[in-house]
């Protein structure tokens, strides 16, 4: 596994980064998201470098949902991608991707900030307020929250204002409704057990904003190994993945 960069809550209230080290990686929370504009970058977060236009992007709020949540579930430690790896390091970069299925399973917890769907203040919890929302969140087509949604144990949805919609567990029958994956997936069942065929059709409808990622967001689902390489174009991504998945499967048919 390539090193993992995590953010820390510090007791004042400042959130640093806990630079990699080949060490044993503490208990960290995990945030599964997607983009959106004015997102924090590590460029952003590095060290000495000046964080008041920081904070003022509206990504930072996400930064700081997921340090309080974090906090509320006692871990110190949490990961997101969005700053946590430095993107214009290839070799980071193209580590980060080969070990991001297991990062998500590895995660104490993993927090879904859904920031399309909004919880009304009522004093009953009813899930037909947020219901048709949730399942029409932009967060269920993309091709990178696939892997997001199976690989942790301990997962939670959260609304824009970072209210808890309820864990995978509890919404499973939804998810499974919304994705057309078999609830023995989201439970945790081996992922060798299902076809190569069923894997490959959880993420038919979902996209990305980079072509080569439709191929390079699968990596962790069928447990291959990939040196990314932008500028190939999708269809060459995929014969690559195609051949790391026949060396893994003896001949397995991607289709």
């Amino acid at each position: 596994m390539s090193f993992m960069r995590l953010l820390q809550l510090k007791p004042n209230g400042e959130i640093v980064f806990r630079e990699p080290t080949s060490g044993e990686v503490p208990a960290y929370a995990i945030l599964s998201h997607t983009w959106g504009e004015e997102e924090v970058v590590y460029q952003d977060l590095k060290k000495g470098k000046d964080k008041s236009k920081t904070v003022d992007k509206a990504g930072w709020r996400k930064i700081q949902f997921c340090a309080k949540q974090a906090a509320v579930d006692g871990l110190e430690y949490f990961w997101i991608d969005t700053c946590c790896i430095d993107k214009k390091n290839a070799v980071e970069l193209g580590a980060a991707i080969n070990s991001m299925f297991r990062w998500y399973q590895n995660a104490a917890r993993c927090y879904v900030y859904l920031s399309d769907v909004f919880k009304p203040e009522t004093e009953v919890d009813n899930q037909r307020a947020w219901g048709e929302a949730f399942r029409k969140s932009r967060w269920f087509t993309r091709g990178w929250t696939l892997q997001e949604l199976i690989a942790p144990r301990l997962l939670d949805f959260f609304s824009s204002e970072g209210k808890r919609l309820g864990s995978k567990l509890l919404l499973e029958s939804e998810i499974n409704e919304i994705t057309g994956i078999e609830i023995k997936a989201l439970r945790g069942d081996a992922l060798s057990s299902f076809s190569i065929k069923e894997r490959r059709s959880w993420v038919e409808h979902r996209n990305t904003t980079i072509e080569e990622d439709e191929a390079y967001c699968l990596i962790g689902i069928f447990d291959v190994s990939m040196v990314p390489n932008y500028g190939e174009r999708r269809d060459q991504a995929f014969r690559r993945l195609e051949d790391e998945i026949h060396r893994m499967y003896e001949g397995g048919l991607f289709i």
